[in-house]
């Protein structure tokens, strides 16, 4: 099947002008982690010991949002890294991380679909697990549909065609999978065939997807090590999957 634009094509149309744009170093402090990121942070301890013993090799994309606000595009997992460092007292408290700026003026839908093509890049779909496949799924529907109604153009291409096939091709998986993943994220949002969903909705985030994050989060404190401490994180986390 050929599309009207092609995906991959969205982190190099503007590959010209971010090479003529300088990195700079921004405060940790300044960045902040994007909402809409629904990918899971995984062996951030193994990328923390990487970045320790060689630097950040590669600069996080980040979008300007106020005289110093910036939010995260692409880099979640190197951020994370980067801030368990600090918190190991491994780098410095006003440590400024290796930055490239999006443009401020660029299409909010082009920045969220970055975030899916940095992404994928370095993880395949299928083997991810099955709340975090349907987070994206779901994310990235809203993403086309918006897309389309709005007439987006990349690389002066128009995004159509239909969503299942747009899924399948972006994602390298079959129809049939895509079809089935597209029902689960509809099963979960509480979306019925033919109803419409409210804007509140379609930007709210899940809440399997929230409890996912939070005990990502939890796996990921450190206590001393006394019995006491461990039942508390390991009811915790018991509370969370009720």
């Amino acid at each position: 099947m050929s599309n009207s634009f092609g995906f991959t094509d969205l982190m190099n149309k503007d590959e010209h002008k971010r090479k003529k744009t300088n990195t700079k170093n921004i405060p940790i402090e300044e960045i902040k982690e994007n909402e809409n990121n629904n990918y899971d942070l995984v062996d951030i301890e193994k990328l923390a010991d990487s970045i320790d013993e060689l630097g950040l090799l590669q600069p996080v994309l980040v979008k300007q949002r106020d005289k110093y606000s910036y939010e995260l595009i692409a880099g979640h997992r190197r951020f994370n890294a980067i801030k368990k460092l600090i918190s190991e007292n491994r780098l410095p408290e006003d440590y400024e991380v290796l930055a490239k700026k999006v443009d401020e003026d660029e299409d909010e839908l082009v920045t969220r679909l970055k975030l899916h093509e940095t992404n994928l890049q370095t993880r395949s779909l299928l083997k991810m697990p099955e709340e975090e496949k349907i987070a994206i799924i779901d994310d990235y529907m809203d993403i086309l549909d918006k897309a389309k109604k709005q007439g987006l153009q990349i690389n002066g291409k128009p995004v159509k065609g239909k969503t299942r096939d747009l899924i399948a091709e972006r994602f390298g998986i079959s129809h049939y999978t895509a079809q089935k993943l597209i029902r689960k994220a509809k099963e979960q949002g509480g979306e019925e065939e033919g109803a419409k969903i409210s804007p509140q909705k379609k930007t709210a985030k899940k809440p399997i997807t929230q409890l996912k994050k939070i005990e990502t989060q939890l796996e990921k404190l450190e206590f001393e090590g006394t019995e006491e401490e461990q039942e508390i994180k390991k009811k915790l986390i018991e509370l969370l999957m009720k």
